[in-house]
């Protein structure tokens, strides 16, 4: 029947000596049949050649943690396995209970408001539960929340340190994520010159102050591109920087470094943790030369490069966590300016080859390492580069910085 069908295609286009050219009810069923598998294949055969290109420079560790995370089952050790995890024997599992009871008993009479206000506020609180959960690894987890049902509840600050509801003075060694650069004492200092700038105005939405201007001037010196976006955070400066390579190239591939964090949006999370398949961000091998050779083989998908520059201290890991620390062999930071260095201006070279957008996402690293964030520390100038809460000191913002071809939103 198949054959008959081709004999009459070919009739109907001049290539067959068969005469009848009149097509049957079966054969249009077939033809739409074989424009419907061309329809599914091509999607696929492209991915697969993306694939192949790719391959070597691929990091494979977001999908094969999204796949484990199927087949694990989770785990929460008990009392008697918490301390015998990794073998010890009675006598020592007893001793480790015996400390770990001393510790919780000191933390519980140390910070007795702190420990009622977690409990109290914990329900109603997810992002508290969620950090939580990265404390220590799973199966440790309940048991520890159990004995340590802290949070840190802080009510002052004097330079470095924090006063918490118990009235103890702590030094903050976590610098509030980062973003604390310049002591809590001059973002205190700044907060109350800026709100006698602007304490006139109030929260007023849409209409500009004059001091936007002055923002505006120092951004664009700091960052050394041509126009500003303002934004609520970190996170929505990316996705606006996302939107607008792609935007401004009409393309759709963004690609991204393995081990590299780039705020809560899924769109660049396509690992462990993200609810989707992300067909669109291409996790790649950082210092990896076959990286620069996919970029330049996939160069007509590609909208843009993202690169956190933080990772020049941990390339292809994830940032060290307290459970990252406890169970693996990062146990401290490499001064890797040099080789990242090189690395950085090799992907300025390919980028710029390519036509592809190069983005520094400074939201940790901006202002940090050089008064003009990683791009002046390592000699490389991006295209866009993103800014987050250190702008403020924590104050919610975001800025995408850009050149005005990458700049441009419906303009007219």
């Amino acid at each position: 029947m198949l054959g008959d069908t081709v004999l009459r295609w070919g009739a109907c286009a001049g290539l067959s000596e068969l005469q009848d050219c009149r097509l049957q009810g079966h054969d249009i069923a077939a033809a739409i049949g074989l424009l419907l598998v061309a329809y599914l294949a091509v999607p696929v055969g492209m991915r697969l050649v993306r694939t192949l290109q790719t391959l070597r420079a691929r990091s494979f560790t977001p999908i094969f943690s999204r796949m484990l995370s199927a087949w694990v089952k989770t785990n929460s050790y008990g009392a008697e396995t918490f301390f015998k995890a990794d073998g010890a024997d009675d006598d020592t599992a007893a001793q480790r209970q015996r400390a770990l009871d001393r510790l919780a008993e000191y933390f519980q009479k140390r910070y007795p408001k702190s420990g009622v206000w977690s409990h109290e506020i914990r329900g109603g609180l997810s992002d508290l539960r969620f950090t939580d959960a990265g404390r220590v690894p799973f199966p440790f987890a309940r048991l520890m929340q159990e004995k340590f049902n802290l949070c840190s509840v802080v009510t002052a600050s004097e330079g470095p340190k924090l006063l918490d509801i118990d009235g103890h003075w702590s030094l903050d060694i976590t610098g509030s994520y980062g973003v604390n650069v310049a002591g809590y004492d001059r973002y205190k200092e700044w907060m109350e010159k800026g709100w006698e700038r602007v304490k006139d105005l109030g929260p007023v939405l849409g209409p500009l102050h004059p001091i936007v201007a002055d923002n505006i001037a120092q951004l664009k010196a700091i960052s050394k591109l041509d126009e500003v976006s303002f934004h609520m955070s970190g996170t929505e400066a990316v996705m606006a920087a996302i939107r607008l390579a792609r935007f401004n190239t009409r393309r759709k591939l963004i690609v991204c470094f393995a081990g590299a964090y780039h705020g809560w949006w899924d769109g660049v999370q396509p690992g462990l943790g993200s609810e989707r398949d992300i067909r669109d961000c291409l996790t790649l091998k950082d210092l990896h030369p076959a990286s620069l050779d996919a970029i330049r083989r996939l160069k007509h998908e590609i909208a843009g490069v993202v690169v956190n520059p933080i990772q020049s201290f941990h390339p292809n890991s994830p940032p060290p966590s307290d459970a990252i620390l406890l169970t693996s062999d990062i146990r401290k930071t490499e001064d890797a300016h040099a080789p990242y260095a090189q690395w950085l201006q090799q992907l300025r070279e390919v980028c710029t080859a390519c036509d592809i957008p190069l983005i520094f996402d400074e939201v940790y690293s901006g202002f940090r390492l050089a008064p003009g964030g990683a791009q002046e520390y390592f000699g490389v100038q991006a295209d866009l580069v993103i800014y987050g809460k250190t702008v403020g000191g924590g104050m919610p913002i975001g800025v995408c910085c850009g050149k005005t071809d990458l700049m441009r939103r419906f303009d007219p």
